[in-house]
């Protein structure tokens, strides 16, 4: 039996996950924005604060030390529903799975979960508040509020139902289904390797003073693998390779193909000719290692690690595959129910 879908909310989220359809909408400017700006728009910033085991030594904290905390990425997409009223959808917040559970691969490889004390979010308002755009809000998770995630443990990816309570006030966009690639969409539009793509996500040397400035990069599809690779997970799955580099932080960032126009060809943010399409999710780089000896009166041997530049991407076709899986379309579902937008039922004659 379905939880009720209604629990006590922070100001910035509801329970009901309905967002306007704020992508959709031209431009009344003059000066339209150039689309790769309102791209880095989706962007949020999630901050996980983690527990320390009692008894346990972590080398990265020291005594009296504030709270060990992780950093990734996520973005806003929504799923049309035409239950829903017009300009109505439901809004997914974005990620990946071993952000929201704060997964981190030890020295032998090996996926380690730890434990988390808070989760946070951080998005910009479209007006200052005390000289500050920025704003850090605890999740509150809960077992009627919480991440999904994929039957197969190989995909890195989480969802979670998300709103703001006025998305009037902060300076956000959200991303649509309508924008994903999936796999039938990547062969029938030629999408190969070497097609340019552009992300943006959370940059560990510098995050914003007074807002969040997500860091834009471009680079190129590398490689559509026919084969599982070992993932983020540490089990194999399928993923794409992209030329495109990356560090911590930017996991769980959207990655865009550019649209054959090229960069700042978009005014619309959608729609021929200016399609940034959806190509997935950014999950993690690969490694260069070469080993290092240095000879003098004793000889030491050491590894070096290097970041390649390939980074990891989840297919779009598995973000597909999670929104539509049977638990978040029965919440839909009930959630429709619960709002009256669904077909009325007929109530019996009195006798």
């Amino acid at each position: 039996m379905l939880r009720s879908f209604s629990v006590a909310m922070i100001a910035l989220l509801t329970s009901t996950a309905l967002l306007p359809d704020a992508l959709s909408q031209q431009p009344t400017t003059a000066t339209a924005s150039r689309a790769e700006t309102e791209l880095s728009k989706t962007v949020v910033f999630i901050t996980l604060e983690l527990k320390t085991p009692n008894g346990s030594h972590d080398p990265r904290r020291t005594a009296g030390a504030k709270p060990l905390t992780l950093h990734g990425t996520g973005f806003l997409i929504k799923v049309p529903d035409s239950r829903l009223p017009s300009g109505r959808a439901f809004g997914y917040l974005v990620t990946n799975r071993h952000v929201a559970e704060a997964i981190e691969q030890d020295e032998k490889g090996r996926c380690v979960r730890h434990e988390i004390q808070r989760t946070y979010v951080t998005l910009n308002l479209k007006e200052p508040v005390n000289g500050e755009r920025a704003v850090k809000q605890t999740m509150p998770l809960s077992p009627e509020y919480h991440w999904y995630f994929p039957s197969a443990e190989a995909v890195d990816l989480a969802v979670m139902p998300f709103v703001l309570a006025n998305e009037n006030l902060y300076d956000i966009k959200q991303l649509s289904t309508d924008q994903l690639l999936p796999a039938e969409t990547i062969e029938k539009d030629h999408i190969v390797p070497g097609d340019p793509v552009l992300t943006a996500g959370f940059f560990f040397a510098y995050a914003g003073l007074h807002q969040i400035q997500p860091i834009v990069r471009e680079g190129v599809l590398a490689m559509l693998p026919d084969g599982p690779m070992t993932t983020t997970m540490c089990k194999a799955g399928n993923v794409y390779l992209a030329d495109v580099h990356i560090t911590p932080g930017n996991s769980g960032s959207p990655i865009f193909i550019i649209p054959k126009l090229g960069l700042g060809s978009g005014v619309s943010f959608g729609g021929t000719p200016s399609v940034f399409g959806l190509l997935g999710v950014v999950s993690g780089y690969m490694q260069e290692t070469s080993d290092l000896t240095l000879r003098a009166s004793t000889t030491w041997s050491a590894s070096v690690r290097a970041n390649s530049g390939v980074s990891v991407i989840v297919p779009a076709q598995q973000l597909k595959e999670l929104l539509e899986a049977p638990e978040l379309r029965a919440l839909r579902d009930e959630t429709v129910r619960q709002m009256g937008f669904g077909e009325i039922q007929r109530r019996p004659r009195p006798k």
